[in-house]
Formats: C-alpha cells, sequence, structure tokens
C-alpha cells in the first residue's frame, strides 16, 4: 500500500511541476501584468502600526547591515542565501529601521525595489514573499506613507495594488494552514487600509473561518502538531482583531473563538521562560513580548494541566518537562512533521537543559531530512532508524514535504499526580512493524528531592533478528556546558551556577557532538549524551534506565546523595 501511496504521490508531484511551469509563463506574460492593474485608492488608512508586528520584525544583523550598507545597489546583491535573500524581498527588515533616522533610507530602498520587481518575478512573487511584503510595506506607515512625497505614495500604493490581487488571483495555489492563514490576514490588512478594497476584507474573514475549522482539532490545537505553528496562528488571528479594532470593525465572533482555544494550548505549552518546546517542525521562538502584548491588552486563557494538546507536561515549583505523545497527523498538515515520539525537553526556571535540534526546514534537503530524523530528538532509536518512515523522493518532499510512508501510533498515555512525585508512562508502536518491538517511557518528577528518573523499555514481540541495536539521546542544549566526571556521570551546568548530574548505573555513557537547528539564522553546535547496546531477546521486555539529579549551587538544594 505504502509503495502505491508514493506512486500516486509521484504522478501528483509531476502533474503539479507541469502545472506550474505553465503557470509560471502565464504570470511572466504582459497580459497578466496588466491584468494585475486596477483602480487607485485615493488614500491609505493607518489600519496597522509596527508595534503590533513587533515578533515579526527580523533583526538578521546580515540582512540589516546589507540594507544600511548596499543603499544604491542592494537589489544586485547575489551571494546571499536562498532563505536570507527571500527575507529581504520580503521587508521583514523594513520595521526594524529608525522612523527618525533612517526612514528616507527605507523609502529609497522600497522605491528601489518597486523599479526592479514592479512586474511579477518568479524569486520575489512567489505567495509567501507577496504575503509577507504586503504586511510589513502596510505596517510601516510611518516609514514609507507618513509626511512622504505624494508621487513616491501613489508608486507604492499602485504595487501594493498589484501585488494584493496577484496574491488573490491565485490564493488557492497556496498551502493550506499556516500559510493560507497568513496570506488571508494580508488580504483582510489590505482591504482595511483601502476603503476602495473592502472586499478583501469580507472575502478574507470568510475563508478565514472555514481554513481555521480544517487547520485547527477540536481541542484547539493546530493538526501540525507543531508548537511553532500554534503561535503563530494565535499571533496572526490576534493581529486580524487588533487590526479591526483599530479600524473600528467588528470582530467576528469565530475570531474571538479560536483566539481562546488557541490561547489555552499556547499558555499550558509556554516554559517559564517564554520558550516554546521544540516539537513536530518547530524551531527556538520566545514568546515573551507577545505575551506581555495578550496580558496588557487583557487577552485571558484558562491554565491547563497534566496531559493536554498531545503533550504531558510535568511541573513543579522551578522545573518544566515537556513529553511529545502525539500520534502524526494527516499528509495534509505533516509538511514538517519530526519522528520524536516520547521525546522531551526539560527546563529549570528560566534554562532549558535538555531539548531536540530543532528543524532544518529552510535550510536545504539534506538538513531538513536529517532534523526530522528520530535522532535529532531526547528519545529511542532502534538500529538507527526513524520511528516514522519519510518520503525520500525530491520531487514528492518539494511538494508535500515530509510526507509519512509509515506512522507510529500511541497506545499508552498515563499520567500520576500524587503528594511525593509527578509520573508519566507513554508507549509507541513506531518500531513494531519493522522490528516486532514496542517502545515505553516511564518519567517520574519526585517533588521533594529534585530528582528525575526515567525508565526506557523496548517490549519485544517474537524477536527474530539477533542484531538490534538501541541508541538513547539525550540532545544537551548549546547553552550548557557539559563535562564528564569521574564514573560514570555527566554534569550538566549553566552560566547562572546551576547544574544537573545526569546518571546511568546501568549502561555506559557517552558524549557526541550535534548540530542545533533551532535557530535557522545561526547553526550552532552542541552535544548530547549517548547511551547505546544490544537489545537481547528476554521474550517480554528488554529494560533500560536512566537517572537526572538536580544539583543546584544553593546547598540546601542539594540532594544528600546520589
Amino acid at each position: 500500500m505504502s509503495n502505491l501511496n508514493t506512486f500516486n504521490l509521484y504522478l501528483l508531484s509531476l502533474k503539479k511541476s507541469f502545472q506550474d511551469r505553465l503557470r509560471e509563463k502565464k504570470f511572466k506574460s504582459s497580459n497578466y501584468n496588466v491584468s494585475l492593474g486596477g483602480i487607485q485608492p485615493h488614500r491609505i488608512y493607518e489600519s496597522s502600526n509596527i508595534f503590533l508586528i513587533q515578533d515579526l520584525i527580523n533583526h538578521d544583523p546580515v540582512i540589516l547591515n546589507s540594507v544600511r550598507k548596499f543603499t544604491t545597489n542592494l537589489w544586485k546583491i547575489t551571494n546571499l542565501e536562498e532563505n536570507k535573500t527571500k527575507k529581504l524581498h520580503n521587508f521583514c527588515w523594513l520595521p526594524a529601521l529608525n522612523i527618525k533616522t533612517e526612514k528616507e533610507l527605507g523609502c529609497l530602498i522600497v522605491d528601489q525595489w518597486i523599479n526592479n520587481f514592479s512586474n511579477y518575478t518568479e524569486k520575489y512573487w512567489t505567495l509567501d514573499v507577496v504575503t509577507m511584503r504586503l504586511i510589513y510595506w502596510i505596517s510601516s506607515y510611518e516609514i514609507i506613507f507618513k509626511n512622504s512625497d505624494l508621487i513616491f505614495r501613489s508608486k507604492v500604493i499602485n504595487n501594493i495594488v498589484k501585488q494584493t490581487k496577484h496574491l488573490f488571483k491565485n490564493i488557492s495555489l497556496v498551502n493550506s494552514g499556516l500559510d493560507k492563514i497568513k496570506s488571508l490576514a494580508a488580504l483582510i490588512l489590505v482591504g482595511n487600509s483601502f476603503e476602495q478594497y473592502e472586499e478583501y476584507t469580507q472575502y478574507g474573514l470568510k475563508n478565514l473561518e472555514d481554513e481555521l475549522g480544517s487547520f485547527i482539532n477540536k481541542d484547539g490545537f493546530v493538526k501540525s502538531k507543531n508548537p511553532e505553528d500554534l503561535f503563530w496562528t494565535l499571533y496572526f488571528l490576534v493581529l486580524v482583531k487588533e487590526w479591526l479594532i483599530l479600524s473600528r470593525k467588528q470582530t467576528p465572533a469565530f475570531i474571538n473563538i479560536y483566539i481562546n482555544s488557541l490561547g489555552i494550548c499556547f499558555k499550558f505549552l509556554r516554559f517559564s521562560n517564554g520558550d516554546l518546546p521544540l516539537f513536530n517542525g518547530a524551531n527556538h521562538i520566545n514568546t515573551e513580548k507577545f505575551y506581555e502584548f495578550l496580558e496588557a491588552r487583557g487577552y485571558e486563557f484558562e491554565n491547563m494541566e497534566n496531559i493536554f494538546c498531545g503533550y504531558a507536561k510535568i511541573k513543579s515549583k522551578k522545573i518544566e518537562l515537556f513529553i511529545d505523545a502525539n500520534n502524526p497527523s494527516s499528509m495534509l498538515h505533516s509538511r514538517n512533521y519530526q519522528a520524536g515520539p516520547l521525546s522531551f525537553e526539560l527546563a529549570s526556571g528560566d534554562i532549558k537543559f535538555i531539548c531536540n535540534s530543532g528543524s532544518g526546514k529552510n535550510l536545504g534537503e539534506e538538513l531538513s531530512y536529517l532534523s526530522s530524523s528520530t535522532a535529532a530528538h531526547s528519545t529511542v532509536t532502534i538500529n538507527d532508524t526513524s520511528s516514522c518512515i519519510f518520503q525520500k523522493n525530491a520531487l514528492i518532499r518539494k511538494y508535500f514535504g515530509n510526507s509519512l510512508i509509515e506512522k507510529h501510533n500511541i497506545f499508552k498515555n498515563e499520567f500520576k499526580n500524587d503528594k511525593e512525585f509527578i509520573q508519566c508512562i507513554i508507549a509507541h508502536d513506531g518500531y513494531e512493524k519493522r522490528f516486532k518491538i514496542l517502545h515505553e517511557r516511564q518519567i517520574t518528577l519526585f517533588k521533594s528531592k529534585n530528582h528525575i528518573e526515567g525508565i526506557d523499555s523496548l517490549k519485544c514481540k517474537n524477536l527474530e533478528n539477533k542484531n538490534l541495536t538501541y541508541s538513547v539521546r539525550f540532545h544537551i542544549h548549546p547553552d550548557i556546558r557539559i563535562t564528564k566526571t569521574m564514573g560514570n556521570d555527566i554534569l550538566l551546568s549553566s552560566n547562572k551556577g546551576e547544574g544537573w548530574i545526569f546518571r546511568s548505573p546501568q549502561i555506559p555513557t557517552k558524549i557526541e557532538k550535534n548540530l542545533y537547528f533551532a535557530n535557522p539564522d545561526n547553526i550552532r553546535e552542541s552535544s548530547f549524551i549517548l547511551l547505546e547496546g544490544n537489545i537481547e531477546n528476554e521474550n517480554t521486555k528488554d529494560r533500560k534506565s536512566t537517572r537526572l539529579n538536580s544539583n543546584h549551587t544553593d546547598i540546601s538544594r542539594m540532594p544528600s546523595s546520589a
């Protein structure tokens, strides 16, 4: 069945590739360019501002340096990475300019861009780039429009109309989910900003409700199971609401309903330092400014505990631990899915110690595939294979991303919150079909001892292959120093003086090098702790255990013995 699905996906990818080539010819034609013209609005309303999009502003020093250094030939730069070129052309850096001292610079560069790229250009008029460029231009009202030359204003508005029409005509081509939500938000903003284009607001709101209904599950969580997608979906919904308020328009009821359900998930998944866990395609994002904005504007969300939206949360005093207990999403929502079942992230206070590696989704095919593997997560692998099998065909991956050939299933999910401890037991069958092995993970936090015990159980069903190996990886955050002590213990220490002792009584520990992808603008070297060995046939289970002991510099909190 999997071979048949792969073949069908390949045929569908070929069809999409052919359609793309035809579409490119159409977009580059003079007739298409003429079709993007229309009535130019008389004025632009200040329906957005820079403050609302603070978390969208990119402060990448490479981009900002290029902007400030190459003012006369910025658009002739060709040596930037693809990801940075996209950021340059979507103008995510524009609101980062100083309104008082760099307004003239911002207007000059926008003017130069229009002179060079006013008509459709394959690289720089992709729908995702157009979407964000519209949001950044309109949100930078004080830089581009306020007190600017009328001829320049008219020139910018005319190009905004062209880009908006291009987006509107082709919005069905945008991937469902978050990308579609962003594009609809851009149309709503344009409609709010120009009286003559109110129809875009109405269209955007109507289709936004339908898209949210398809993208959000009954728990109020995004179907991609990706905390980063959760953040941006909530963020753009709040943007839309605030834009409508600024325009003195009524907020539809569905927006408030979805903001509330997403907000509950968001509050549940936040570490105390504002980070979100790196699960299922998520990269690092600190939500502190956005959280403060929500509080200041009166957004309040119910507090959930234990197990919610497919994740288990263990929290006591300063210690926070999240475990991925999600089943994979459908192909439609698994473009950036990662095979990390039962992986976990651990933080103490505002310091993250154990994590996953993040996503290489914007770093090319090889790193994207590598970061999606189970080995890039703090969990168990068998024979160094992933618990899910992804498509490897480059053409299929171009159109469908990490479309899964085989998926795991979570078949046990138990949670206990006792006076003395908090315990979570989760199991998945991702290795059952290939190796007849089930993986169960038990994590227990002893409240009074600042002590965490983890037990990984590999339950074998009629084990035939006697050459199977297991690997247990614990990825360490790159800000943490890792030191092997006398014996088999490993010391994890932060620059704030807090330390944890990692101990494995039964299995030798190793420290190996790794890459941390969570910040795509700055891939960092990191390390992971490795436990490995052969799986022995014991009919019922092969049991491996590890321990994490907190060892704080505050003597009063130090355990009396390991």
